[in-house]
C-alpha cells in the first residue's frame, strides 16, 4: 500500500519521553501511514532506543544538533507523503487523532494546514488553536480553560495553530518553503501558519484531534526565544491581524452593548478576563495573581513529572484545584501563603532533581536539568519593588519597564509608571519599535519629570536587544545595579561610566 501520511517527530535527547509518544502512536497507526523520527543530534540513548524498534519507524540522523525547523524539514524532505503530520515526542496521543485529522482535511480542501487540540495531563485546555493578540504576539487560545467548555470544542479556521501537532499539505509545505530556520525552538510554527495564509491558504483547528501536551518538556528554548521573538517582531507584529477579541466576542466569551450614549457596557466571562477597575479591584488582582500561578505550577509540574523518569505517571501530581470560593469570608492572606507554600515545594523538587543529576537513560532525570525560571516571578516583582525602595527616593518619580503589571509600579512612596506607556499613562500594548522609539520616548517623559529608570532583571534582554538604547542609557545616566533590576538616575545627565555596583 503506498504511503499517503508521514508522521514527523523531530527529538533531541529525552528518550523515555520518545519510548511514550511512539508506543501510544505505534499502538493504532494506520496501514498507510509511515512515521519518521528525525534524531536531532542526541546525546543520550536516543539511537539505541530508536533502533529497537526496527521498520516500525523511519529513523533519520542527523551530525548536529540544528533546532526543531531543520529537524522537520529534513523529516519532510525523507518521505514523498503529501500529508504531513508534525508531532512533538513530548506528546501522548489520544485514540483516534490521525483520523479525526485526515478525516477534517479530507472534508476541507482549502485547509492547508490542521491543528490538533492539546490538553495538559490534568486535562485542562493547553492549545485550541492560537490567536494574535492586542500586544501583537501569539498566544495559544483558552489556555487553562476546561477541557469541555463549548469554546474549545468548534473546529474553525484560524490564523495559526501549534506544530507540537500539526497536519500539513505537502503542496502547500514546499510552496513557502517549509519552517523557517531563522526561528530557533520558537514561533516556527505560527511563522509557517501565516505564511501559508498569505498565499491564499487556510489554516483550521480540529477539536476533535486530541493530543496530551507536556508543553516545552522535550527542549529547552530559554537561550533562543529572544532571538525568535525579535525576528517575530520584526516580521509580524505590526502585519499580522489581531483577532483575539474578535474570536472572544464569536465565542460569547466578551460582549458589546451599545446605549445611546458612552461608556459602553462589556460582558467578560470570568473565565475570560479579570476586570482591572471597580469595586473588586483586590479580588479580581487575587484571582489573577491564581491564574497565573497556577499557569506556572502546572507547566513546570509538568515538566519535573517529565524529568523524574518515564515510568507511569502519578495522576494526583497534576491535579490543579479550581480557585476557592470568595466572600466576605474569603482569607486572601491565607490563601497567599498556601499558594507561596506549593510554589516553594515545586522548587524544593526543582533543586532535588538538579542535584540527582542522573543519566536519563538510567531511569533517573537528564543530567542537565536545570531548573525552570517560569517559577518565583511575585518573588522577583518584590524584589524590584524592594530595591527601588532602597535606591530611590520617596516622592520621586520612577518609571518601570513592563509589560502592564500594575505590581511592578506600585511602588509605596514613589510614583510608579509604565514604560513604555501611552498617552494616558498606562501600559503602551507592546514594546518599542526600535532604539530610537525607546530613545524618544523615555526623553519625553524624562522632560515631563521622570526621574528614574528601573529595568528589572526579567527585562534585562533590552539591553542587548536595544543596542542603540542601552548606549544611551549608559553613556547619559548613572547606573545602580541590583541583583533584581538596574535603576537609571534621569535626573541629571551624566559622562560615560558612572556605574555604581550592590548586592540586594
Amino acid at each position: 500500500m503506498s504511503v499517503s501520511t508521514a508522521v514527523v517527530i523531530p527529538v533531541h535527547n529525552r528518550a523515555g519521553l520518545t519510548r511514550r509518544c511512539l508506543d501510544t502512536l505505534l499502538a493504532e497507526r494506520p496501514d498507510d501511514c509511515e512515521v519518521i523520527v528525525v534524531d536531532d543530534a542526541s546525546g543520550d540513548g536516543t539511537p539505541e532506543l530508536l533502533a529497537g524498534y526496527g521498520e516500525a519507524i523511519r529513523p533519520l540522523s542527523l551530525a548536529e544538533n540544528v533546532g526543531y525547523a531543520r529537524a522537520c524539514n529534513a523529516g519532510a524532505a525523507a518521505s514523498t507523503a503529501e500529508l504531513l503530520v508534525f508531532l512533538n515526542n513530548d506528546t501522548e496521543p489520544r485514540p483516534g487523532w490521525l483520523e479525526a485529522l485526515r478525516r477534517y482535511a479530507d472534508s476541507h480542501p482549502a485547509a492547508a494546514a490542521v491543528g490538533a487540540k492539546l490538553l495538559y495531563p490534568n486535562g485542562a485546555i493547553q492549545h485550541a488553536g492560537v490567536v494574535i493578540g492586542q500586544d501583537g504576539y501569539p498566544h495559544n487560545l483558552y489556555a487553562g480553560m476546561p477541557a469541555d467548555h463549548p469554546a474549545a470544542n468548534r473546529s474553525r479556521p484560524l490564523q495559526a495553530v501549534t506544530g507540537a501537532c500539526m497536519l500539513v499539505r505537502r503542496t502547500a509545505f514546499e510552496r513557502v518553503g517549509g519552517f523557517d530556520t531563522g526561528f530557533v525552538n520558537s514561533l516556527e510554527d505560527v511563522d509557517l501558519c501565516l505564511r501559508l495564509g498569505e498565499g491564499g491558504a487556510e489554516v483550521h483547528y480540529c477539536h476533535e484531534a486530541v493530543v496530551v501536551h507536556l508543553e516545552s518538556a522535550s527542549r529547552g528554548r530559554d537561550d533562543r526565544f529572544a532571538r525568535s521573538v525579535a525576528l517575530w517582531r520584526e516580521r509580524w507584529r505590526d502585519r499580522a491581524r489581531r483577532d483575539d477579541v474578535a474570536i472572544y466576542s464569536e465565542d460569547g466569551l466578551l460582549e458589546f452593548e451599545y446605549p445611546e450614549s458612552y461608556p459602553l457596557r462589556l460582558g467578560v466571562s470570568p473565565l475570560l478576563a479579570a476586570i482591572d477597575s471597580g469595586r473588586e479591584v483586590e479580588l479580581e488582582d487575587l484571582l489573577d495573581v491564581y491564574a497565573r500561578q497556577v499557569a506556572d505550577l502546572l507547566g513546570e509540574v509538568v515538566r519535573l513529572t517529565a524529568d523524574a523518569g518515564a515510568g507511569a505517571t502519578d495522576e494526583s501530581w497534576l491535579a490543579v484545584q479550581p480557585p476557592p470560593a470568595t466572600g466576605a469570608d474569603f482569607d486572601r492572606g491565607g490563601f497567599l501563603r498556601e499558594a507561596n507554600r506549593l510554589e516553594e515545594e515545586v522548587r524544593a523538587l526543582q533543586q532535588r532533581l538538579q542535584e540527582a543529576g542522573q543519566n536519563e537513560s538510567k531511569g533517573g532525570p537528564d543530567e542537565n536539568f536545570t531548573a525552570s525560571r517560569r517559577l518565583g516571578y511575585r518573588r522577583q516583582v518584590e524584589q524590584v519593588r524592594a530595591a527601588v525602595r532602597e535606591a530611590v527616593p520617596t516622592g520621586a518619580s520612577v518609571l518601570v519597564v513592563s509589560r502592564g503589571d500594575r505590581a511592578l509600579v506600585d511602588l509605596e512612596d514613589r510614583y510608579g509608571r509604565h514604560f513604555p506607556q501611552d498617552t494616558t499613562g498606562g501600559y503602551l500594548g507592546h514594546h518599542p519599535r526600535d532604539s530610537a522609539d525607546a530613545v524618544a520616548r523615555l526623553e519625553a517623559l524624562r522632560a515631563g519629570g521622570a526621574e528614574y529608570l528601573v529595568l528589572p532583571a526579567a527585562s534585562s534582554w533590552w539591553l542587548d536587544h536595544y543596542t542603540g538604547f542601552a548606549e544611551h542609557l549608559r553613556g547619559r545616566y548613572p547606573a545602580t545595579e541590583l541583583r533584581a533590576c538596574s535603576i537609571f538616575e534621569l535626573g541629571s545627565a551624566a559622562g560615560a561610566g558612572g556605574l555604581s555596583e550592590a548586592g540586594a
